[in-house]
């Protein structure tokens, strides 16, 4: 049987411990009904995760024993994605789909166009956590703190790419070349030409993602699904 996985923010320890995290005794008292004996996966962003046995399971408390630790899957992909904040649920839908494609930072960014401001951080955070439980990765994408434009330019890694119908086809030999990808995707109403003109001044390279014209969230999962390296 399939064991459900849990990530736990904090460094597992081995053997017996203690925990008090209440979304994880949410889930193990009301919503899955485990209880004293019942097995799940742990796993803490170290790249590892733990087979593990609850030995006791209260409202404010678990105790869990360690049964068995491997190395758990790691996205090899090392991008981060500067999203331009777009509306509330498609926002939430780049941040799953982007988890599962093996993102490993996401930057919301207010860009000249965006059409929101603001963005509940602890939500997307909280929708990652969960999108590595489902989709097997032991490691958990970081969430940063709302950007604007000009301090992402400025506070990239890698090569920095953004995506425009102006540019050049992309494709996924372009990561093979490079160790590190910063990704910029525009909002609902696209690049602005000025922002255009400072990804030049600032040796971001733009490239396109076909003749059709995508959505914000469309663009953005799709340059990630072309950039994704073979396991």
């Amino acid at each position: 049987m399939r064991l459900h996985r849990f990530f736990i923010d904090r460094p597992i320890e081995v053997g017996s411990f203690k925990i008090s995290d209440q979304r994880l005794l949410h889930q193990w008292k009301n919503v899955f009904r485990y209880g004293e004996g019942s097995e799940v996966i742990l796993f803490d962003g170290s790249g590892f995760e733990y087979k593990v046995r609850l030995e006791k399971l209260e409202n404010k408390e678990a105790e869990v024993n360690i049964i068995s630790k491997k190395e758990g899957i790691v996205s090899k992909n090392k991008i981060t994605l500067y999203q331009s904040i777009i509306k509330k649920d498609k926002m939430e839908w780049v941040a799953e789909k982007a988890t599962e494609l093996g993102v490993s930072k996401i930057v919301p960014i207010v860009s000249e166009r965006s059409e929101k401001k603001d963005l509940n951080l602890d939500r997307i955070r909280k929708i990652v956590i969960e999108a590595s439980e489902q989709c097997g990765r032991a490691d958990v994408p970081e969430v940063e703190q709302i950007m604007n434009f000009e301090s992402g330019i400025m506070n990239y890694v890698g090569q920095g790419i953004a995506f425009d119908s102006s540019g050049s086809v992309f494709h996924n030999s372009y990561f093979i070349n490079h160790n590190s990808l910063s990704f910029f995707v525009g909002p609902e109403g696209g690049w602005s030409e000025s922002e255009i003109e400072l990804f030049k001044s600032n040796n971001v390279k733009i490239f396109s993602l076909g003749s059709l014209t995508l959505r914000a969230e469309t663009a953005a999962i799709t340059a990630l699904a072309i950039s994704k390296p073979p396991d």
